[in-house]
C-alpha cells in the first residue's frame, strides 16, 4: 500500500517513473513498454531490480542496433552501386559527422558502425550506475558515467565540487550516446575490431581499460558481472 501511495505521488509530481509492483505481467513481457521511459530503479526491491534493469535495457539496445544496421545498409548500397545521388550524399555527410570520420572514407565509416553485444552494454550500465541506483542515474538517466563539459544544470548533474555528468531526457538517450562514444572514439578502435571479429563480451572487456581509472580491474569486474548474471544469454 505504501509503494502504491509513493507511485501516485510521483505521478502527481509529473515524473514519468514506474515501480515494478505497479506493472502487470503483460506489460513486463512487452518490450515496447520499456522504450522512452524514465525509471527510478531504486523503487524496485531485491532481485527484481536486476530483472527490471535488464528487461529495460534489452529492447533499447536492440532498437539502437537496428538503427545502426539501417545506416550500414545505406552506406553498403552506395558502395555496391558505385554512384550516389545528391540526397544520398547529404545523408552520408551527416553520418561522417556523426561518427567523426574526417577522411570521408566509406569503409572507415562502416568500421565505426558497430554495436557491442547486449551483455556488455548491460554489464557496463550496471557497474557504472549500481544497477540504476546511483544519483547520476536517478537525476540524469545517465547509466554509463558519461562526463559532461557543460555546467548547465539543464544538461548536467553535478557530483562533488567540480565533477559534472551528462543529463539525458531518457535512458534511451543514455544508451545511444554510450554506444556512439564507443563507435567513434579512437581509444576504442581495438574494441570495434574485436566486435567485428565476433569476440564475445568476456573477451571484449579487455579492450575497455581506458574507460575507467582502475584499468585492468575494470575488465575483471565486468567479466564477473557477465558471468554471475548469465548476461551472455541475452546475446544473439
Amino acid at each position: 500500500m505504501r509503494k502504491f501511495k509513493v507511485f501516485i505521488m510521483l505521478i502527481f509530481l509529473g515524473m514519468n517513473i514506474f515501480a515494478v509492483n505497479n506493472i502487470n505481467e503483460e506489460q513486463l513481457k512487452n518490450k515496447q513498454f520499456y522504450l522512452n521511459k524514465k525509471i527510478d530503479f531504486s523503487l524496485v526491491q531485491g532481485k527484481e531490480r536486476k530483472k527490471v534493469f535488464i528487461q529495460t535495457l534489452v529492447p533499447i539496445i536492440e532498437k539502437v542496433e537496428d538503427e545502426i544496421k539501417g545506416e550500414k545498409e545505406f552506406i553498403k548500397k552506395i558502395l555496391d552501386r558505385g554512384t550516389i545521388t545528391l540526397e544520398e550524399k547529404k545523408v552520408a555527410e551527416e553520418l561522417f559527422v556523426k561518427y567523426k570520420v574526417k577522411s570521408k572514407d566509406y569503409n572507415e565509416l562502416l568500421n565505426k558502425m558497430v554495436v557491442p553485444p547486449v551483455s556488455l552494454v548491460i554489464a557496463q550500465a550496471s557497474l557504472e550506475s549500481g544497477w540504476g541506483t546511483s544519483s547520476v542515474a536517478k537525476k540524469g538517466n545517465n547509466l554509463f558515467g558519461m562526463k559532461s563539459f557543460s555546467k548547465d544544470p539543464k544538461n548536467s548533474v553535478k557530483v562533488g565540487k567540480k565533477t559534472y555528468y551528462k543529463k539525458y531526457e531518457t535512458i534511451d538517450d543514455s544508451v545511444k550516446d554510450y554506444i556512439l562514444t564507443l563507435a567513434r572514439h579512437g581509444a576504442y578502435k581495438q574494441l570495434r575490431t574485436a566486435i567485428v571479429n565476433g569476440d564475445n563480451s568476456l573477451k571484449l572487456v579487455q579492450h575497455l581499460n581506458s574507460y575507467s581509472e582502475i584499468k585492468e580491474e575494470y575488465g575483471r569486474k565486468l567479466a564477473t558481472i557477465i558471468r554471475v548474471n548469465n548476461l551472455l544469454d541475452h546475446d544473439a
